[in-house]
């Protein structure tokens, strides 16, 4: 039986996984602001123009696929913040449910 390694030379950027929390500013308002909840390591691959257009019939808006190490609580509720990018997070894949590896499927947001 092999084992499944991961090469960690493909998680080159570093990202910060962002939620959506009600803050009150100083005049007592609330306001929905994104703020940082994880920062990780992970590689960032766009999808190309043949995946796109054989997945287009399912997920149209998938634009980007980002590969990390597993992480538990990441929800398609958040977004991904790389660099001075945004990423919507469409799907998270426990890739072969191991627990091991995540995979995102993603849109940026422009």
């Amino acid at each position: 039986m092999t084992r499944y390694r991961i090469n960690p030379g493909e998680f080159r950027h570093v990202i910060s996984f962002q939620k959506k929390s009600g803050v009150q500013n100083s005049y007592g308002e609330k306001s929905n602001d994104w703020v940082d909840v994880i920062k990780s390591r992970a590689g960032i691959y766009p999808v190309s123009g043949k995946e796109f257009f054989a997945a287009e019939t399912i997920n149209s808006e998938v634009t980007h696929k980002v590969n990390l190490r597993y992480l538990s609580g990441i929800t398609p509720d958040m977004r991904i913040k790389f660099g001075e990018r945004f990423f919507s997070i469409i799907s998270v894949i426990n890739f072969q449910e191991k627990n091991i590896e995540l995979q995102l499927l993603c849109k940026e947001l422009i």
